[in-house]
C-alpha cells in the first residue's frame, strides 16, 4: 500500500494522468483563430438565411416606420370618442344634400353660404371666420375611386382587404384605418407584407390635416364614421367623415386662428346629434332651432 501511494504521487508529480486516456474536447484543443473563424462564418449563414427568408419583409418593415415618422397619422387607429357633450349654444337650423342638422352658431354670413353650383358640395362661412363645408357622395363612393385605379381591380383590392371590407365604404374605410406600421412584423410572408404596406400607403394618403391629434369612431344617426382631429388642433381643421347605406358626408371644421369663436367637441357633437333626413326637398334652410 505505501509503494502504491508513492507511485501515485510520483506520477502526479511529473504531470502525468492518473487514468489513462484524454478525456479534453476537440474544441478545447482546437486554435482560438479557428473558432473565431467558425463562428464568424455561423453568423454569415444565419444573415443569409433571415435575408432569403425576411429580407424584403423587413425592408418593408422598414419602409412603413419611415413613413410614419414623415406622417405621425398612420400609426393611430380609431379611438372611441370620449366627449360626449352637446353644445346648447344659440344656433341655426341648416338643410344641405337631403340631410337637416343644427350648427351651434348664428353668425351665419348668409352671402357667402351655401351649395357650391354644379358640385357636390355646399360651404357655410360665419362672420367669425370659421367655416363649414359639406361635401355629399354615393354610398360607395370611396370604394369606387379606389378601384378607378388601373393597376387595382376588385380580385385584388379583396385580396388585399378581404371581403368583409368590400361590403360598404365604412367597413373599407375602418379596415384602413385599424392598419398600423405596430401591426407589422418580418415574420410574415411577403404576400402578407406586401398587402399591409399597402394598406398603411393608402391610409397616409386618406388621413386629412389635423389627423395626428388624434382619430375617433363616430356615430350620427343611420350613419357611422371617424372623425379625424381634435378641436384646436394646430392645423385648424377637423374632418368628420359619415358613411349610411344610402349616402356619405364629409364635414370639414376649419378654425381661423385667433378669432373670436373657437370650435369645440361639444360644436361638433351638436351637429353629429341632430343630423337626420330632411322632411322637405329644401337645398337650404336658415330658420332657427326650435
Amino acid at each position: 500500500m505505501l509503494v502504491g501511494a508513492i507511485l501515485s504521487n510520483h506520477l502526479m508529480d511529473q504531470g502525468e494522468a492518473t487514468f489513462p486516456g484524454d478525456y479534453r474536447t476537440p474544441a478545447s484543443r482546437m486554435p482560438t483563430w479557428a473558432r473565431v473563424l467558425i463562428a464568424l462564418f455561423v453568423v454569415l449563414l444565419l444573415c443569409v438565411a433571415y435575408v432569403w427568408f425576411f429580407g424584403f419583409q423587413t425592408l418593408i418593415l422598414l419602409e412603413a416606420r419611415y413613413l410614419t415618422r414623415k406622417a405621425p397619422a398612420v400609426r393611430l387607429a380609431p379611438a372611441q370618442l370620449t366627449d360626449s357633450a352637446i353644445s346648447r349654444s344659440p344656433g341655426r337650423k341648416l338643410s344641405y344634400f337631403g340631410y337637416e342638422f343644427e350648427v351651434p352658431w348664428n353668425d351665419v354670413d348668409e352671402a357667402k353660404s351655401g351649395p357650391i353650383p354644379d358640385t357636390n358640395k355646399a360651404m357655410i362661412v360665419f362672420q367669425s371666420g370659421n367655416s363649414l363645408s359639406i361635401w355629399h357622395g354615393s354610398p360607395r363612393a370611396f370604394l369606387n375611386q379606389v378601384l378607378s385605379n388601373d393597376k387595382i381591380d376588385q380580385n385584388t383590392l379583396r385580396r388585399i382587404v378581404g371581403d368583409e371590407a368590400l361590403q360598404s365604404d365604412f367597413a373599407l374605410y375602418r379596415t384602413i384605418l385599424q392598419m398600423t406600421p405596430d401591426k407589422m412584423t418580418p415574420f410574415e410572408s411577403q404576400s402578407d407584407a406586401a398587402n399591409q404596406a399597402l394598406l398603411v400607403l393608402v391610409k397616409g394618403f386618406c388621413m386629412p390635416p389635423g389627423s395626428e391629434s388624434g382619430v375617433f369612431a363616430v356615430s350620427a344617426g343611420e350613419f357611422s364614421g371617424f372623425q379625424f382631429g381634435r378641436p384646436a388642433n394646430p392645423s385648424g381643421e377637423v374632418s368628420v367623415r359619415l358613411f349610411s347605406p344610402a349616402s356619405s358626408l364629409n364635414f370639414i371644421f376649419v378654425h381661423t386662428a385667433g378669432g373670436p369663436t373657437v370650435i369645440s367637441q361639444p360644436d361638433i357633437n351638436r351637429i353629429l346629434q341632430t343630423l337626420h333626413k330632411s322632411a322637405s326637398p329644401a337645398i337650404a334652410d336658415a330658420k332657427s332651432p326650435k
